[in-house]
């Protein structure tokens, strides 16, 4: 039998797994009924994270905080992260904001179908209401991501434009272009007002026909937000331009590369991921990963630097990518485990000394900034074995 070992450690750094053997201040100051347990739930989990205090853990009985070590990103608080873990609290929150959210663009719809236009006004205070109200971003995104038939459009101009808020914070962008982009990510299927139910609302493939009048939403739209006054350019630019593609295979026009602004590359990285992860009754929906992981390899699409700053930006990480962590260490993305709160690393050599390092496997998890990054790398640069036999061994476990 295994000796215990109790190791103290802040309460921020439980992960489920370990066994709690005591909480500081004693027993009637902690946060359960119990008060030793091994944490096996996400409910246990967020109780216990949400102390300023330590626990002591024994690692005979649990799992022990040196496997896994956590870095620490400059994330902001309320960037999203992957697993979806929160409390019920913020997600009662988030649902009700977003069905108030939803409403307000449902009925500017409406009002454009009956040649009404946009109220700039109630447009600003969703976007505020979505950037600043909500302490967990990946609790409104979660309940996004289910869509009803009849309300699917105006819940998905939602979630974009909450992707794009989280993905121009994470890109250090100022609070008057953040608000911009929200409002870009708001208005960018306005257009559709104009397309007929029974082509927005069929459940199978469009015909010839009606794929020609569906591509007509991005050039209507722009229309309708030029005729509004107090509309920024950039969504202007957004709602006609967001189908692009930086290969020339997008609509309406067919731009590509440097054609295509930064604020279109956001947009359409945010359009194409809740569109692939939404939960409709009559398709499958992809997991985050899964999107992800198809978003990148769809050469010639999006913009890859910022694909990748986007998957910082929601916390999901396709297994066997290189990155750069802390600025000196090559790590490979790790498969996506259940049981962290963050995707997980291995670093493996060393760019300061040019050499293979002993593995060490980090969990990238929320916190203050203290100057870690990761960093998207190319294989190419370090090694001249072929990447996919050398992710194969490190991923293994295996020594150089």
């Amino acid at each position: 039998m295994r000796t215990s070992l109790l190791k103290s450690i802040r309460a921020e750094q439980a992960t489920l797994g370990m066994y709690v053997h005591s909480f500081a201040g004693g027993w009637l100051s902690h946060p359960l009924w119990r008060s030793q347990l091994l944490i096996s739930s996400d409910e246990e989990l967020v109780l216990i994270r949400s102390r300023n205090s330590e626990i002591v853990i024994d690692t005979a009985k649990g799992r022990d905080i040196a496997t896994i070590r956590p870095i620490r990103a400059p994330v902001s608080p309320d960037s999203m992260r992957a697993s979806g873990r929160f409390g019920r609290a913020d997600q009662a929150r988030a649902a009700e904001l977003a069905q108030r959210s939803k409403t307000i663009v449902d009925a500017m719809f409406a009002d454009c179908r009956l040649g009404k236009g946009v109220s700039t006004a109630d447009i600003l205070a969703i976007v505020d209401d979505i950037a600043n109200s909500l302490n967990n971003m990946a609790a409104f995104i979660s309940v996004t991501r289910l869509k009803a038939k009849d309300d699917q459009t105006y819940t998905h101009s939602v979630a974009v434009c909450a992707l794009m808020i989280s993905l121009a914070r994470v890109l250090g962008y100022p609070t008057a272009a953040v608000r911009n982009l929200g409002m870009a990510g708001l208005l960018h299927d306005i257009g559709k007002s104009t397309i007929s139910p029974d082509i927005l609302l069929k459940t199978g493939p469009l015909n010839e026909a009606e794929t020609i009048e569906m591509r007509r939403h991005p050039a209507q739209g722009h229309d309708i937000l030029s005729a509004t006054p107090g509309v920024p350019t950039v969504a202007l630019d957004v709602c006609l331009h967001h189908h692009e593609r930086l290969d020339g295979l997008g609509y309406p026009f067919g731009l590509k590369a440097e054609a295509i602004s930064p604020a279109t590359r956001i947009a359409s990285i945010c359009d194409v991921y809740d569109a692939m992860t939404s939960i409709r009754p009559y398709t499958t929906s992809k997991s985050p990963l899964e999107a992800v992981t198809e978003m990148e390899s769809a050469d010639g699409q999006f913009d890859r630097a910022l694909l990748f700053r986007f998957m910082g930006s929601i916390g999901v990480y396709p297994a066997g990518k290189l990155v750069r962590i802390k600025g000196d260490r090559l790590a490979i993305t790790l498969p996506h485990n259940h049981n962290c709160m963050g995707p997980v690393f291995r670093t493996f050599y060393s760019t300061v000394d040019t050499r293979f390092i002993r593995h060490q496997d980090v969990i990238l998890v929320e916190g203050l900034a203290d100057g870690t990054t990761v960093i998207a790398e190319d294989p190419g640069r370090w090694f001249s074995e072929p990447w996919a036999t050398m992710a194969a061994r490190i991923m293994a476990g295996k020594p150089k």
